[in-house]
């Protein structure tokens, strides 16, 4: 086995035995959240369940409605539909599994003080990760946090039942863009492969996730497609949704899922962005790219991060200033 190998090997043993030794634990993920976050926490719930812990999910965000398909969603505490004041009560000696979220402030509120746990395991693919867990399984080489579990199931010996299989294809299939991005590897194909061979139907969660729009989304998506903007000398491409895009169309946030891949899909645009304005003021930034051009490390200049080709920040002040700061500095990366 090569160094690096065996030094990850390593890693995710130590997160079998804490497993192993532990039976409480929550589980919860990035605000915001998408087919990964969603899909590798609803699978490793069943697979801690497979093994008798006691175990529940927590989340700030409501589950998108795309997602909504995946068993074991109504099992997910969602702080959104919660008393603001309510706190849930956890056991002595409980573990917290933080997976697909770059830093501990990106969870959001979540129903529970982090300071409570004995322990907080940090399982993610981001290399922008700050390591902020007790134990941190990084695998910055991993499609998604889903292959990653996947992994982790081999090493407890669970098996791969369908409600296992199922969340773990659509975190892997929606965060390889249906194994069109550069992180797809051949580790996961044959992930995906033994998921379907347990009862996850590609057809159907494709289906599910991608031919499930509401009318308001393809009206959201008209109107960003018509506010795109492309720097020829550059091969960028940008677009903005506004707060007023959100209520003439009826849509939700959630429903921007998307637009900065589809400019990213103009013919010679190899950087694309979407500006997302959260509330005046506060805007929600996301960078995708084909080739080169690094929009992890570029986000990160401006408190973000991600992936080398699919990244994001938030910047707060005014929305025009932003837009163009954010370009300008843009084009002046790629044109250096």
């Amino acid at each position: 086995m090569a160094g690096k190998a065996r030094m990850q090997h390593t890693k995710i043993s130590k997160i079998a035995k804490i497993i192993k030794k532990y039976h409480n634990f929550i589980i919860t993920s990035h605000t915001n959240l998408d087919g990964d976050a969603l899909g590798s926490e609803l699978a490793l719930y069943f697979i801690l369940k497979q093994m008798g812990k006691e175990v529940k999910i927590v989340n700030q965000d409501q589950v998108p409605y795309i997602y909504k398909f995946m068993p074991g969603v109504e099992e997910i505490i969602c702080s959104a539909k919660l008393d603001k004041e309510f706190i849930l009560e956890i056991e002595n000696d409980s573990v917290l599994v933080v997976l697909d979220s770059s830093n501990l402030e990106r969870i959001g509120n979540i129903p529970v003080k982090t300071d409570k746990f004995s322990l907080i395991v940090n399982i993610d693919h981001h290399p922008s990760n700050t390591k902020f867990g007790h134990i941190n399984y990084i695998d910055v080489s991993s499609s998604s946090v889903g292959e990653i579990i996947f992994q982790l199931s081999k090493e407890l010996n669970c098996e791969i039942t369908e409600q296992i299989a199922i969340p773990l294809f659509a975190a892997i299939v929606t965060d390889t863009g249906s194994f069109r991005y550069a992180n797809t590897r051949a580790e996961t194909f044959y992930t995906a492969f033994v998921l379907v061979k347990s009862g996850a139907n590609p057809h159907l969660i494709a289906n599910q996730i991608y031919s499930n729009n509401e009318i308001s989304a393809l009206r959201l998506l008209g109107d960003a497609l018509l506010k795109t903007e492309v720097d020829s000398n550059s091969n960028i491409a940008w677009t903005i949704v506004t707060r007023e895009m959100f209520e003439e169309t009826n849509a939700k946030e959630e429903e921007t899922e998307g637009i900065v891949d589809k400019i990213l899909s103009i013919k010679k645009v190899q950087v694309s962005v979407l500006f997302k304005e959260i509330i005046e003021g506060k805007i929600k930034i996301s960078f995708r790219s084909k080739d080169d051009f690094n929009v992890d490390l570029f986000a990160r200049t401006f408190g973000g991060g991600g992936h080398p080709n699919a990244a994001g920040c938030q910047l707060e002040g005014d929305r025009d200033d932003i837009v163009k700061t954010v370009i300008d500095r843009l084009i002046k990366a790629l044109n250096t």
